[in-house]
């Protein structure tokens, strides 16, 4: 049964696990060779993230040898089709493209998927050695009421269109507002860390890429909920690996006041 003791009763072991996985990926970080290729999806791939995955996979053997594990560096589309109620949800390294141009921006992250739900996550930035970590069953943060000015995380990378469109919406709304740039899941975690109030993400994104930090923010009564419907992210789909659109928001408060504005600009991306 996943329950809170379940989640008490591993978290050592989790956070271990994320350690020991953050070293291998700062020992390659470190030195001149990162064995970078391309995947036949075009992205990148290293040594460090094919190190780390091999800690993350033995270690979640070692905790739960009943609960199956899909990461990014090992799947395969069938497995969509034959998911577990219950599963983890890995990405060794999500980041990559920052670890390869050495911006420090990329993490470590296990998500445990539960009836499509992320129900906990962890979360560790190896060059800080920051660890995160939440579960479902830890929302107990009081929440404030309105902002002066919303704090927009946005990715390091690079900014679509469609981002370029939504600050203009916000634009044309009289929001104050200002952009927080951050990469990989860092993005989540400066939410539940109250460092922003609101993460929108209209481009591409997988599962593994979002699901720990996910878990993380919900600890801290934030959300991610897709544009299409304004209900909660959820996981297991059969069809794709890829998210739909979606907006985080640091807590409900922030949601309530902010979701009926930015409805209009949701709409024409649907």
């Amino acid at each position: 049964m996943i329950d809170k003791a379940f989640i008490d009763s591993h978290i050592d072991k989790l956070t271990d696990c994320v350690n020991k996985a953050s070293k291998e990926i700062i020992n390659v970080y470190e030195g001149d060779d990162f064995g970078h290729i391309e995947k036949s999806d075009g992205s990148p791939l290293t040594i460090a993230d094919k190190n780390a995955n091999q800690v993350i996979l033995d270690d979640l053997k070692s905790i739960s040898s009943d609960i199956s594990i899909i990461s990014e560096e090992t799947f395969e589309n069938n497995q969509l089709k034959n998911l577990d109620k219950t599963y983890w949800l890995v990405d060794p390294l999500d980041g990559t493209k920052e670890f390869i141009n050495k911006t420090d921006e990329f993490t470590v992250n296990i998500a445990l998927i539960d009836n499509k739900q992320a129900i906990f996550g962890i979360v560790a930035a190896p060059v800080t050695g920051k660890v995160w970590y939440g579960s479902v069953f830890d929302k107990n943060i009081t929440e404030e009421g309105s902002v002066d000015k919303i704090r927009i995380v946005m990715s390091k990378s690079h900014k679509s269109e469609n981002d370029k469109a939504f600050l203009e919406f916000i634009d044309s709304k009289n929001i104050n507002y200002e952009i927080i740039e951050k990469g990989s899941s860092l993005k989540l975690c400066s939410l539940a860390d109250n460092e922003a109030d609101i993460y929108p993400r209209f481009g591409p994104t997988s599962e593994w890429d979002i699901a720990a930090a996910h878990a993380v923010l919900s600890s801290f009564n934030g959300s991610v909920v897709k544009i299409t419907d304004n209900e909660e992210l959820d996981y297991s789909k059969e069809t794709s690996i890829l998210n739909p659109y979606f907006i985080a928001f640091r807590n409900n408060a922030i949601k309530t006041e902010l979701l009926p504005i930015l409805g209009d600009f949701f709409k024409k991306l649907v």
